[in-house]
């Protein structure tokens, strides 16, 4: 019981810290900040406090010194997808309503099924596939696809969706390579690495505001990502009973564009949303209890 409270606190904090993560992005990006002045400060102080955490606890050659050469291949891959999600996710919350944004992120592990049979060989029954069918059924409906509601940042929402099941399907694979807190360090640092080369071109000084508002962003994000990693880590043979929770994220993207971009949600959207959550939940419960 006690392994599972921990897994959902885990799952919980991660869907918080990671709205909170797109709410200030989408708050800068409409106040025209510059993606490599945020993302080059905000996850240099998160990589550093990282580091400092390790220090005192466990050591940095336990994490981050990898047993061999090659277990650093795809760690570092992860990170740069990473750097590929980061620039998607800043221009994208410009133009597509955070509640939205966070319902298409919640297709991952709708995903992770498809991949699961794809790279894991496991075997999916029929109410898995009518689950994932229902699913994107339900999206269809949070969307309420027009002529003025699609633009091409909704499909790279779904494009970063799609990356990070291929991910997180790869980290369960070869898991073993490295620690939560290597893959989350490795994670982070080639997308801190490529906004330093756009940085040294437009430097800028922060104020005391931008550079706490940065920083702040930058651990959030980086205890979101670790959260999620450390909660199927520690929840193992649970995961059917945490995994739900995941969904609990859309809420928290919902409450936050209401409250601060005035953003509306529809009837149909709020069922949409209702089949999302019920679909996901029943297809990651009839995975694990394979």
């Amino acid at each position: 019981m006690r392994i599972i409270l921990i897994g959902i606190f885990f799952i919980c904090l991660n869907g918080f810290t990671g709205s909170t993560f797109d709410t200030i992005t989408k708050f800068l990006t409409i106040n025209d900040y510059k993606w490599y002045h945020y993302y080059s400060i905000g996850l240099t102080i998160a990589l550093i406090i990282l580091l400092i955490f390790l220090k005192f606890n466990g050591g940095i050659k336990k994490h981050i010194l990898l047993e061999k050469k090659q277990y650093y291949i795809l760690p570092l891959i992860r990170g740069l997808q990473f750097t590929f999600i980061t620039l998607i996710i800043f221009y994208s919350l410009k133009y597509v309503p955070i509640n939205i944004f966070t319902t298409l992120l919640m297709t991952t592990p709708f995903f992770m099924l498809i991949f699961a049979k794809l790279i894991l060989n496991e075997k999916l029954n029929l109410i898995s596939w009518v689950s994932i069918l229902i699913g994107f059924v339900g999206v269809i409906m949070v969307l309420r696809p027009t002529n003025d509601s699609i633009n091409v940042y909704i499909f790279l929402v779904l494009l970063v969706a799609i990356t990070n099941a291929l991910s997180f399907t790869v980290v369960s694979k070869y898991s073993y390579m490295a620690t939560t807190y290597g893959f989350t360090f490795y994670g982070f640092l080639p997308a801190a690495l490529f906004s330093y080369i756009f940085f040294l071109t437009d430097p800028m000084i922060p104020s005391g505001k931008e550079f706490l508002l940065f920083a702040s962003s930058g651990i959030i994000v980086m205890i979101s990502g670790w959260a999620l990693t450390t909660a199927y880590y520690i929840a193992g043979k649970y995961s059917s009973i945490i995994s739900p929770f995941l969904f609990l994220q859309i809420l928290w993207g919902s409450l936050y564009g209401i409250i601060f971009f005035s953003e509306k949600i529809s009837a149909l959207s709020i069922v949409g949303i209702f089949v999302i959550i019920s679909s996901g939940s029943i297809a990651i419960n009839n995975r694990n209890k394979k």
